[in-house]
């Protein structure tokens, strides 16, 4: 099977002041209505405060129904998304078939070999035949005092074995027909399965540089960001502040493989949404990149708490 190649990674449009903060879950896109039930999201949601709650020793978020709405959105795929996906169906036509040919192969190939061993055996036989026959000819020829009837009987006994041997050799030159027949199928099969394989290198070459293009972003943490500008004179002096207000208003999450990378992505998402920032540790939760042990075995590296501790 080939390895993922699409990149998921998450985007923040900004941070809220740090702080624990109300969820509810919204709309769920129609698109999804087989893949996900609310009361199956609420379910997930509870995984994810026990896992927070648990890790860190502290409230991170709770759900209420004025909280601020986790929507799932259905998004088309891009054209060059759709691309990779035609040539990775091709792909795995091309693999099952190569499947087929690597278990059909060496079973034709004991086959011919067994054909082979017997066409052999059948060629020393008519040879042990021939030897026997000229044999019986060179002692008959060595004696002189045949009658006439006896040398009748030796021409009958030589033509009979003749004409054996010759229907025996016309059956081994149709046979080895057959063979020469099994051998061209085969050598065909292996022709074809050099280029299968050379097109499978190809193909799956393709869609890699294709699909270090794309980053398909799988959530985000909207947020609305309020700058306040403030003058006033103080003991003769201009005096400017600025005051910058971040309230977040809502998650969003685009797609998902499975239940557990939506979990993944979800937790990633409601710790945007309490303020806590990317981080680049492998493995970690908050890291840029959807990590696989994460949609695994969703679980706090001691970097993510390390963050949580230092923004929350």
């Amino acid at each position: 099977m080939i390895n993922k190649i699409i990149m998921m990674i998450f985007v923040v449009i900004s941070f809220s002041n740090a702080g624990v903060q109300e969820v509810r879950i919204g709309s769920i896109d129609s698109y999804y209505a087989n893949s996900i039930t609310k009361n199956e999201l609420r379910e997930i949601l509870r995984d994810i405060e026990n896992t927070f709650e648990s890790q860190l020793g502290f409230d991170v978020f709770n759900y209420a129904v004025d909280g601020k709405p986790i929507d799932i959105v259905y998004v088309a795929p891009l054209k060059l998304e759709k691309q990779i996906t035609s040539k990775q169906k091709k792909l795995q036509r091309k693999k099952e078939k190569l499947e087929d040919l690597k278990r059909f192969l060496p079973e034709e190939q004991k086959k011919i070999e067994e054909y082979q061993q017997s066409l052999e055996k059948f060629a020393t036989y008519i040879n042990e035949m021939t030897k026997s026959l000229n044999r019986y000819i060179k002692d008959a020829n060595k004696r002189r005092d045949f009658t006439s009837t006896e040398y009748k009987n030796v021409q009958k006994y030589v033509k009979s074995k003749q004409n054996r041997i010759d229907r025996e050799v016309k059956n081994l030159r149709k046979e080895r027909r057959v063979l020469r027949r099994k051998l061209d199928k085969y050598n065909k099969k292996i022709f074809s399965m050099n280029n299968l394989v050379r097109e499978h290198n190809f193909l799956s070459n393709q869609i890699n540089r294709m699909s270090r293009s794309i980053k398909k972003v799988k959530g985000r943490a909207f947020g609305l960001k309020e700058v306040s500008l403030k003058t006033y004179y103080k003991d003769g002096q201009k005096i400017k502040e600025k005051s910058v207000k971040n309230s977040m208003t809502k998650i969003e999450l685009y797609g998902f493989e499975s239940k557990k990378q939506l979990k993944a992505v979800l937790a990633h998402e409601i710790a945007h949404l309490v303020g806590i920032p990317h981080i680049n540790a492998k493995n970690a939760l908050m890291h840029p990149i959807l990590q696989d042990n994460q949609i695994e075995n969703l679980s706090l590296t001691k970097s993510d708490i390390r963050n949580f501790k230092r923004n929350f």
